[in-house]
């Protein structure tokens, strides 16, 4: 046994988690019941992002040891993961108890309140976690890099725009390169963007370079690039464009997931309802799910407006990007190639919804849920949710693809770091969303972007109307909304229309609207 963790510790150290986790589900054959490799192959899934899995191994951990305070707080991480914040404080709370001197628990509670919301709360939390890490003026905090982001979060959320650029300031002025804070900071005030912060960045692609080509180097200089890219936008768009190539070029390389598993994956759910192999009637259905509203479209295609819009009713709260519907409907189209689905499971995920969501609604009539992916699970939704409504929104496909393009994607869309793989993504988005709507969706309300910033006041009016909403729509309102998005500073300015029929990437556009054209062929061909 002690051979067996030695090698597991190894592997986990060297992030070799695919690894860590065969080796250790191995050795659970012999011992199930062990409590150190529940809990090794807890933390190897929570690393990979396999949160549904990684709950599984550590609540069998919580059954052999209740009082365990990493189990406890990596619970509450996991429910942060899914943003099932009722649960995330409860185990934070289990934590606290336990000890209420390490700093993750306060994190975890920070990062709850961030989004119930209760403002006053999260940064006393995160100001916690801070002084438990050694302080805002130590060089251990500087460590903590995503303990800063939820506190810079918090700042701007509470709009306390000058403790907010003081904080991102001080951290770039240590010469410490982070991403977020850099960017945050070049979205609120340019102004306040120091030469040094740029320098400092070129002096990280340096020693990275000289020093090894890892995966976690490359996502840095990716991460660089992109930084520059952004700074560069209002400059020189020559310049600027060939930082947003090379940090996409970059995340192109290390990407694991293909862009046609994400065709296969839009097969595979037409597929499923097509065949009728999932009852689509809606008799044995309770009438639940009035009040919701889902914003669906491509990312980047003016979703974020549409919510801080509607978020200025005085009956409405937005709980922003919900990931339940894709938590838990991906392992059910993985589960349908091999066997039905019952129609009691679509039913039970609207109740869990109802239930996960109900600490941030908070009594009012309307939720709004701006997942743009949920278009992927409209009939999913509509089995479990029958009375929710849908406010689609769609955008001119190279506008769409240079602004997916020109964000640093990473971790989340694996299409978007090429126009090839944005082509095809859109493809799959516009045969999809025509299936649902050559159903005649009547609670699908489709909102043109380059409408929604040319005629504001009438598609604002007819937005309101469909959304059954109270009160008056506010301007001043939108723009303090505070959104946990690619957008949260965009969203907080006038509505423009600068980001119609733009004229970026040229090179590429005619190659692009080839690649969209030929995937539209496939479509139509299937």
């Amino acid at each position: 046994m002690n051979i067996d963790m030695s090698k597991i510790i190894k592997l986990i150290e060297e992030r070799s988690f695919q690894k860590a986790e065969f080796e250790i589900r191995n050795s659970l054959k012999k011992s199930p019941d062990s409590f150190d490799l529940n809990k090794a192959l807890a933390i190897t899934l929570l690393s990979q992002r396999k949160y549904n899995q990684s709950l599984i191994a550590y609540n069998k951990c919580y059954d052999l040891n209740k009082n365990d305070y990493d189990v406890n707080v990596n619970i509450s991480l996991i429910f942060n993961k899914v943003q099932d914040y009722k649960n995330s404080l409860i185990f934070s709370e289990n934590a606290l108890k336990i000890n209420p001197n390490r700093p993750e628990v306060y994190h975890n509670l920070a990062n709850s309140y961030l989004y119930i919301p209760d403002l006053d709360k999260a940064e006393k939390f995160i100001l916690k976690s801070i002084e438990l890490r050694g302080g805002l003026e130590s060089k251990e905090i500087l460590q903590f890099k995503d303990t800063i982001n939820i506190y810079t979060d918090i700042l701007f959320a509470k709009r306390d725009i000058k403790k907010f650029i003081e904080i991102c300031t001080n951290v770039l002025d240590t010469g410490v390169y982070i991403g977020d804070i850099f960017r945050k900071l070049l979205r609120n005030s340019k102004d306040n963007i120091k030469k040094k912060y740029i320098d400092s960045m070129f002096q990280v692609l340096n020693k990275i370079d000289g020093h090894g080509n890892s995966l976690d180097h490359k996502l840095t200089k990716a991460g660089i690039y992109s930084c520059l890219a952004e700074y560069y936008d209002k400059e020189d768009k020559s310049i600027s464009e060939k930082h947003y190539i090379s940090s996409n070029k970059i995340i192109s390389s290390v990407q694991r997931e293909s862009v046609y598993d994400r065709q296969n994956r839009n097969k595979t759910i037409l597929k499923m309802f097509e065949q009728n192999q999932i009852e689509q009637s809606k008799k044995n259905q309770e009438a639940i799910g009035d009040g919701l509203i889902f914003i669906i479209g491509m990312p980047r295609s003016g979703t974020t407006l549409v919510e801080s819009i509607l978020a200025t009713s005085e009956d409405s709260v937005a709980g922003g990007e919900k990931v339940f519907f894709h938590v838990q409907c991906s392992p059910l189209i993985k589960q349908h190639q091999n066997e039905d689905i019952q129609d009691d499971t679509f039913l039970d995920l609207g109740k869990q919804y109802l239930e996960i969501i109900d600490i941030q609604r908070k009594g009012k009539k309307i939720f709004i849920d701006k997942m743009p992916d949920n278009y992927l699970y409209y009939k999913f939704i509509k089995l479990g949710l029958p009375m929710a409504k849908f406010v689609h929104v769609y955008r001119d496909p190279w506008d769409n693809a240079i602004s997916l393009f020109k964000q640093n994607f990473a971790s989340e869309l694996s299409y978007a770091s090429s126009f090839f793989g944005i082509a095809l993504e859109y493809a799959n988005y516009e045969n999809l969303m025509r299936a649902w709507m050559n159903e005649g969706a009547e609670d699908i309300f489709n909102v043109r972007y380059e409408d929604l910033v040319a005629n504001s006041k009438s598609t604002i009016n007819d937005l309101w109307n469909f959304c059954e909403l109270s009160g008056q729509y506010s301007e001043e309102k939108r723009k303090r909304h505070f959104a946990q998005t690619a957008s949260k500073q965009q969203v907080t300015k006038d509505i423009y229309n600068t980001s119609i029929n733009k004229k970026e990437f040229e090179d590429f556009r005619e190659v692009f609207f080839k690649d969209l054209e030929s995937q539209r062929d496939f479509w139509s061909s299937q």
